[in-house]
């Protein structure tokens, strides 16, 4: 009775903290047995820690309220956590990690507000089978970056934001919890907060009370959910369109007007979105409201809490003149966090080597609802274009992984995200629907949705689930594909006696040393002509589960001018041309469009899959760089399909940035300056003109381009139907910058004097980093070594956004004695920073490397012997980039 007044008093304001702090001060303190030293949990959450936990606890229920003020860099709390225990024979850690307790009272036992190793033990002799209640006050810190309370602060108005983002394991830096994924609960919260503020949570509000300056508001119970899918945001949010019938928008004041138009597509797609995947699921939303909130600066293009879906705001509301790609990456974004309120948030993963049970199936189900809802986009060369390659390109290193992660402690989750979970896996999904027929793999999903329904779920349920509905044998078919890494390489060889297609075989061989053979199931095209009105095409279904294959051959089946062996895009792996359909395709030395039969390929997705097997063998060091590029430059100036366009012109720049020396390639420089300046100013549609741009501005690494760029700021030279953006405005500025142009001063001065906003000063100070001085370099290098507590500490987004100008391609010499350094700071990064920064510094550290002195650095870091594994993994999976350069570049001196 005592705690809940102080609870009743502590959900007003610090005001009342006085009071508060007089009546703790006269409680009796009673020391009960503790944990002997050196005996506890130890840091994070281990995977025994968690089990024995699950074991024990059930039925939880949080009570939490926060006290929310302006400037402030902490909140005080307040908790009642209630929960069942069948076992009461050992202490039970609660973690609570990087904040402090103010007061604590387990049952009727006060406890000293003692942490260690990031958790409060509850000594056993105040533990009682059945329920158990817990009473803490607490303090959690609120920062622009490095907590898990974060406070953005909108230069443009003054208005300042809190929001919390709690995945993997930062839900304990915020409130004292059993932060694990199969420990769920029902939360209740309470916020106060300025009375101008709105408060989002995964619930509605029941009810918001004002006293002068401050109000409370009290949100009703949620389902049970996992701790890292508990959120709330706070600040002077505006609704934007409110619509009866439609998920509600919420956007920063400043936003409003660049919103509005946007937000009815957002609303729109996710209305669709939900009745369709609650019919494909054959099971209704599963949440009583489903908001959105646009955050700036926020790490992930979007996080799925339970009810209230964050979005990155950049990646709703477009700084950049957007193209038709740019809005299908939006509504691909939008319907992936959307299916994670079934797949995640319904069913949630046991624990975090499972995490492609939610981001897997999130990212696929994305692409099959765009196939149902908008097939006149494609989504499936999308796919193909955009999902494939980021997974080929980490499963063919040494530090690639299985989909299935070993995680001991999930203090390493994050070590769990990327390229393998997020591309992989949907790629694999993609397969296993091919194998088993759409029926059955719809049905296998609603059977282990019906079964696990507001609970946890591993891998093998899935699996089961899969087997039921189709009667096969998935299991060894996913013990292939998800416990092992790497992938195949698949090639054709083929044979023609007297114009008949004589013999077909596919051969496979893994990528890495580890001799796996996978199980495949693809089609093969046979093409008889470059694609024109007078070519034909043949498929052959194929399957393939040892190193070689013989295909069967119909009878008077004519010789194919060119095979494709993964037709359609249905298998994972890395398909090759082989020989005789490569020469085909690409006639050495053909500079004529008429005569270059891959550019004449008239259906998208097939010349896509083409142009990307040659792009292969480039990364191969099978064919010269200088080759595609002029193939490229072929295409692209009579390129009709944007995505294609697209895709060349990232290639194009990394022939020319990597690939080809600086030396290199002359003339096909002076060709790409011509083409896609004229594509810029003339292609046929406004998306070629815009990606024709973006590639321009990527390109243009001389004074003739530096010129155009700058009378694009002016105004001088304009693009049809194009209005330059303030984010299109900046890579301009960026690129003169670091390009070393004389023109950069005055082009930056001028745009840092128009774009006076929170982004704008984010941009300027991002650009800069790319500024070819030593001095520079040493400042922001500075930049990033501090701590996130630090408070002259730059946001997290502004750091990320600076990584890749401090790196620029051209400047090595200066930027090459930092790669030392940048992989000595690893251990704080992965420790410090959110999921993603650690691949993006990676990224851009060794990305804009290209010397044997820059790999001898990665080799003698990888040489030490008490490297954290984990780390040593993402070094080899973004080393293996630079090592493939270096063997182009000695394969191709151009």
């Amino acid at each position: 009775m005592f705690l809940h007044a102080i609870q009743t008093l502590m959900k007003g304001r610090r005001l009342r903290c006085a009071l508060y702090f007089a009546m703790a001060a006269a409680l009796v303190i009673t020391v009960r047995a503790q944990t002997p030293a050196g005996t506890g949990p130890g840091s994070g959450v281990s995977r025994e820690l968690a089990r024995s936990r699950a074991a024990r606890l059930s039925d939880l229920h949080y009570d939490l309220a926060f006290d929310l003020e302006r400037g402030s860099r902490e909140t005080h709390g307040v908790e009642t956590l209630k929960f069942n225990l069948k076992d009461v024979s050992t202490d039970l850690p609660v973690d609570f990690r990087d904040a402090t307790l103010d007061q604590v009272k387990i049952n009727d036992h006060i406890l000293p507000s003692e942490l260690r190793d990031g958790h409060l033990l509850l000594p056993a002799d105040t533990l009682q089978l059945g329920e158990n209640t817990l009473s803490l006050r607490f303090t959690s810190r609120v920062e622009a970056a490095g907590a898990a309370i974060t406070r953005y602060v909108d230069k443009e108005d003054g208005s300042e934001y809190i929001y919390s983002l709690f995945v993997p394991m930062d839900a304990s830096m915020a409130f004292p919890c059993f932060d694990q994924p199969d420990l769920k609960a029902r939360f209740t919260l309470t916020i106060d907060a300025p009375t101008a503020w709105t408060v989002i949570s995964n619930t509605a509000p029941v009810r918001k009370t004002s006293s002068g300056a401050v109000s409370q508001t009290v949100f009703s119970e949620t389902k049970p959910i996992s701790t890292y899918l508990f959120a709330f945001a706070a600040g002077p949010w505006v609704r934007v369109h409110h619509t009866p019938g439609l998920s509600d928008v919420y956007v920063r004041h400043s936003q409003v007007k660049r919103a509005e138009p946007e937000v009815p597509e957002l609303q729109t797609i996710t209305q669709r979105g939900m009745t369709w995947l609650a019919d494909y699921f054959h099971q209704p939303f599963p949440f009583p409201k489903y908001d959105m909130v646009l955050i700036p600066g926020f790490p992930f293009g979007g996080m799925e809490h339970a009810g209230a879906t964050f979005l990155r705001e950049d990646a709703i509301l477009f700084r950049q003149a957007p193209t038709a790609s740019d809005r299908f990456g939006r509504d691909v974004t939008t319907l992936h966090e959307l299916t994670h309120q079934w797949f995640g948030d319904l069913v949630t993963m046991r624990w975090f080597d499972d995490l492609w049970l939610k981001e897997g199936f999130a990212q696929y189900m994305a692409y099959r609802a765009m196939d149902a809802l908008h097939p006149e986009t494609d989504p499936w060369k999308y796919f193909f274009e955009d999902i494939k390659p980021q997974a080929y390109g980490i499963d063919e290193t040494e530090g690639t992984t299985p989909i299935f992660q070993d995680i001991p402690n999930l203090k390493d989750a994050k070590s769990a995200y990327g390229a393998i979970v997020y591309q992989k896996a949907p790629a694999i999904l993609k397969q296993l629907e091919l194998r088993l027929g759409q029926a059955a793999f719809r049905d296998g999903l609603r059977i282990y949705l019906a079964q696990h329904a507001y609970a946890n779920a591993e891998w093998s349920d899935l699996i089961a689930a899969f087997h039921q509905a189709s009667g096969q044998d998935v299991k060894s078919w996913a013990d292939a594909w998800v416990l092992r890494r790497g992938m195949p390489e698949v090639t054709a060889v083929f044979a023609c006696s007297k114009g008949q297609l004589a013999s077909l075989s596919l051969h496979q061989r893994d990528v890495l040393p580890d001799n796996f053979v996978w199980p495949i199931t693809t089609d093969v095209l046979l093409q008889e002509g470059g694609g024109g009105e007078a070519s034909r095409s043949r498929m052959l279904h194929a399957t393939l589960d040892k190193a070689d294959a013989s295909i069967s051959v119909p009878r008077d089946t004519p010789c194919p001018s060119f095979i494709y062996a993964n037709a359609g895009d249905y298998a994972y792996g890395r398909f090759l041309l082989d020989s005789q359909s490569a020469a085909y395709l690409a006639p050495p030395e053909k500079t004529d469009a008429r005569d270059v039969p891959l550019t004449q390929i008239r259906e998208p997705f097939l010349s896509s899959q083409l142009f990307t097997a040659l792009w292969e063998n480039v990364r191969k060091a099978d064919f010269a760089p200088s080759r595609f590029a002029q193939l490229a430059l072929i295409d692209l100036d009579h390129e009709s399909d944007e995505s294609i366009s697209r895709i060349l012109g990232g290639h194009l720049a990394t022939a020319f940035h990597a690939y080809i020396s600086p030396d290199g390639g002359s003339g096909l420089r002076a060709t790409a300056y011509e083409i896609t300046r004229r594509r810029m100013l003339q292609a046929p549609s406004l998306g070629l003109r815009i990606v024709s741009f973006r590639t321009f501005v990527s390109i243009a690494d001389g004074p003739r381009a530096w010129s155009d760029l700058n009378d694009l700021l002016s105004g001088k030279l304009t693009i049809p139907g194009m209005e330059l953006r303030p984010l299109d405005r900046w890579n301009i500025v960026g690129k003169l910058i670091s390009s070393g142009s004389p023109l950069a001063a005055d082009a930056f001065a001028a745009q840092q004097k128009t774009d006076q906003s929170s982004d704008g000063l984010k941009y300027a100070w991002a650009v800069q980093a790319g500024r070819p001085d030593s001095a520079i370099k040493a400042d922001y290098f500075a930049a990033y070594t501090l701590s996130p507590k630090d408070p002259a500490a730059k946001p997290e987004d502004w750091l990320t956004q600076s990584l890749r100008p401090f790196n620029s391609w051209n400047q090595q010499e200066l930027t090459e004695p930092y790669l030392k350094r940048a992989l000595a700071q690893l251990p704080e990064i992965k420790r410090d920073r959110k999921i993603f920064f650690l691949g993006a510094w990676l990224g851009a550290f060794l990305g804009g490397q290209t010397s044997m002195t820059a790999l001898d650095d990665v080799h003698a870091w990888l040489g030490q012997s008490d490297i954290d594994p984990d780390l040593r993994r993402k070094v080899l999976e973004n080393a293996d980039e630079l090592e493939r350069t270096i063997r182009i570049r000695t394969r191709f001196p151009e």
